[in-house]
């Protein structure tokens, strides 16, 4: 696209287009990237080009658009930071600054504590100024669509890297043509077979199901016109993406999802909308399950419309209805509410989406737990459905789909959260641990005394209330810390037959923590109390009349191999920490500590049944990793897996398993094999292996490379 091709393409929306600013960038941009290639071939301009393209569809402001020209400036070219000042002025500078920080931050390895580290830093920096990830995800759009110039192996660690982090952003900020394209050209690259079985079945009936929605296209208007309404209806195409997991989420096999014939209804007003809803329920029977009204309650991206499923001759149909000003939010998102003079949100629904996601980072970037845990937070806050739940005095809030009447009590208010000892939901006691459904009214029951419970991790969904909650018993854990440690010191200085008053005050144990490397003297009363520091040693250096001994630093470790091991939070040292058989927990699995009698702490993985309902003895517990400085490399220590394995019997099953698992440098340990006991096409074979893995990344990884090949019904872990 010429630079006046772009400049009209933004003056439809935007009339008073700063043409000769966008015509300096256009120029200086295609000068900086002179003589450079992509791997297609083409010149490297055309990539910035098309992003700033994709920025102008979204109908964003014009320094927007610039910084999309010129977004690989600074990493492609060495562009100096201050001619780009000059040249264009701060605001266009850091958001290419912004653009190219983000780049930064590769998502590559399998070591989830750099992964998670990584995903914070990429999510912090888009909350800097929303105009950044808006340029990324146009960026990322144009990159995915020229993929299958890489290699293999490049072409599926950004296809993960999309489907993981842009895609589920694109969808928090409602940037629906964006989200959906990203999805699938993922999909294909990440699942190819899969992509191409769901394209072929789209395209065996094409034309049947063309023909029918053109007839109901017909019908319908011919209805809505009877009530005075005239729409633009049309037929909509369900990306392949959605119904993969639809497949895979609800084991709906693909000729039973009823959303491939889909149709969507534009109209002028609100009222309209639900006036058409009314006429189609008045001539087509419906299905009450599916019905959802997203225009009274929108949801946090903004994204309002009608959805019911109407039965034509036994056949079910999707329809949308919406306004057309709900359809431009519906396609665009954020970007619908933009000001493109400006440059920010205008629209109290758009500071609304905006002010959502800067508080979900804020919740994600709160949460202590591990790199497992925070990945998985961030995924559910920013890509789960939501539900909608009352308070008495009919307040809205949003909340992911499946967050306990806990997780609404922490939204309220932390103090709230903590005291709450039960709920009314939909005016009937409930325990707070009830999954919440769409319009509950639920009212949280409090107590002055009230405080968390250890058990309440089990239920909560959102990283508000879980960081809250851990937040809770860390200050708890340390206060206890506190009060045991100066307990051990005072006994200690009784023993001593010294004056505690005058040595619990003394000035010198100031000295002796910051020797310690500690800020305070409550810092040194808590490592005594956790196990870390000896009571006696610190009193042997409080006595006057022994010289003060050379305090010795703690000896750096020795060279050790990276051994994964269990760490109860704050580091307290609780004696023997044993992982236990009946669940047998690996490297990476959310796991929890239980304080036996008198046999130190069991760990189990979290959910375990053997675990005991006894809330004052469990116990937060980490994995972690012991290496020295100079070993980065991630962890070769294997542990055994038991996997369970149902399949068709038939020729080669086995082998294209095993030439899978090989694939993954994962080793067999052993192995047992049922054959089906009848001899039909339907025929199932049951294999039981155990593998020696890293962790449970590397598990997952393999679980779900035997879960997509061909004939394979059931991957399950053995506990």
């Amino acid at each position: 696209m010429s630079v006046e091709s772009l400049i009209s393409q933004i003056q439809d929306y935007n009339p008073d287009v700063e043409s000769e600013l966008l015509e300096r960038c256009y120029r200086f941009a295609q000068k900086a990237h002179e003589g450079q290639q992509r791997k297609s071939g083409e010149p490297y301009f055309t990539h910035c080009v098309k992003t700033a393209e994709a920025l102008a569809e979204l109908r964003l402001d014009t320094h927007t658009i610039c910084a999309g020209l010129m977004h690989d400036v600074f990493e492609d070219t060495g562009v100096p930071h201050e001619e780009m000042i000059v040249r264009f002025g701060e605001n266009i500078t850091n958001l290419v600054e912004g653009v190219t920080k983000i780049g930064q931050y590769k998502f590559r390895g399998s070591n989830r504590q750099r992964q998670a580290e990584t995903y914070r830093k990429l999510l912090l920096a888009t909350a800097e100024d929303m105009r950044v990830i808006l340029i990324k995800l146009a960026d990322r759009l144009h990159n995915m669509e020229t993929l299958n110039f890489l290699s293999v192996e490049k072409c599926q660690r950004i296809a993960k890297e999309t489907l993981d982090i842009y895609a589920p952003i694109a969808h928090r900020l409602g940037i629906w043509r964006i989200m959906s394209r990203l999805e699938d050209l993922a999909f294909k690259y990440i699942f190819p077979i899969e992509y191409r079985d769901i394209a072929n079945l789209l395209n065996e009936k094409l034309v049947e199901r063309e023909g029918y929605c053109e007839r109901m296209v017909t019908r319908i208007r011919a209805e809505l016109e009877k009530q005075g309404i005239f729409a633009d209806v049309h037929g909509r195409t369900k990306h392949i993406y959605s119904i993969y997991q639809k497949m895979q989420q609800k084991g709906t096999p693909f000729k039973e999802i009823c959303d491939l014939v889909g149709l969507r209804i534009l109209v002028k007003t609100d009222l309209d909308c639900y006036i058409a809803l009314g006429a189609l329920h008045h001539k087509w029977n419906y299905l009450p399950n599916r019905l959802r009204d997203w225009i009274g309650l929108p949801k946090k991206n903004g994204y309002q419309s009608l959805h019911t499923t109407i039965v034509d001759n036994g056949k079910p149909v999707e329809i949308q209805i919406r306004s057309y000003q709900m359809h431009k939010v519906a396609e665009d998102g954020i970007a619908a509410h933009w000001s493109y003079k400006e440059g920010v949100p205008t629209t109290k629904q758009g500071r609304s989406i905006f002010a959502n996601y800067k508080q979900m980072l804020e919740d994600i970037k709160e949460t202590q737990d591990g790199p497992h845990q925070f990945v998985e937070s961030m995924k559910l806050e920013l890509f789960q459905d939501e539900v909608y739940i009352f308070s008495p005095k009919g307040d809205l809030f949003a909340l992911p789909a499946e967050s306990t009447a806990i997780d609404f009590a922490y939204k309220i208010h932390t103090d709230i959260g903590h005291t709450c000892c039960g709920a009314e939901i939909n005016g009937v006691v409930a325990p707070i641990r009830q999954k919440l459904q769409n319009g509950d009214r639920v009212e949280i029951r409090t107590q002055p005394d009230g405080k968390p419970n250890r058990m309440w991790l089990r239920y909560v969904k959102t990283a508000n209330a879980r960081s809250k909650i851990k937040h809770w018993f860390r200050e708890k854990d340390r206060a206890d810390a506190l009060a045991l440690g100066k307990k051990f010191l005072k006994a200690e200085l009784h023993v001593s037959y010294l004056d505690v008053r005058d040595y619990l005050n003394s000035p010198k144990l100031l000295d002796i923590a910051k020797h310690l490397k500690l800020e305070s003297v409550e810092e040194l009363f808590v490592r005594i109390g956790n196990g870390n520091e000896s009571a006696t040693h610190v009193v042997n250096l409080l006595k006057p009349e022994v010289p003060k001994p050379e305090i010795v630093p703690e000896a750096a470790p020795q060279k050790a191999t990276s051994t994964p091991a269990i760490q109860l939070e704050n580091d307290i040292d609780l004696g023997l920490i044993r992982t236990m058989k009946c669940c047998n927990p690996i490297p990476g699995d959310e796991v929890i500590g239980y304080l036996t009698r008198g046999r130190g702490v069991s760990v189990h993985r979290t959910g375990c049944t053997r675990i005991l309902d006894e809330p004052e003895r469990l116990l937060f517990v980490k994995w972690t990793e012991k290496r020295n400085a100079e070993n980065t490399e991630p962890p070769t220590d294997t542990y055994p897996v038991q996997i369970l394995l149902e399949c068709n019997d038939r020729p080669g099953m086995l082998g294209k398993i095993t030439t899978v698992i090989a694939q993954y440098k994962v080793n067999i340990r052993c192995g047992t094999f049922q054959p089906s006991t009848v001899t039909s096409v339907d025929a199932k074979a049951s294999d039981n292996l155990t593998l020696d893995v890293t962790g449970a990344e590397q598990l997952d990884e393999v679980m779900m490379a035997i879960r997509h090949l061909k004939g394979v019904q059931r991957v399950t872990r053995k506990i």
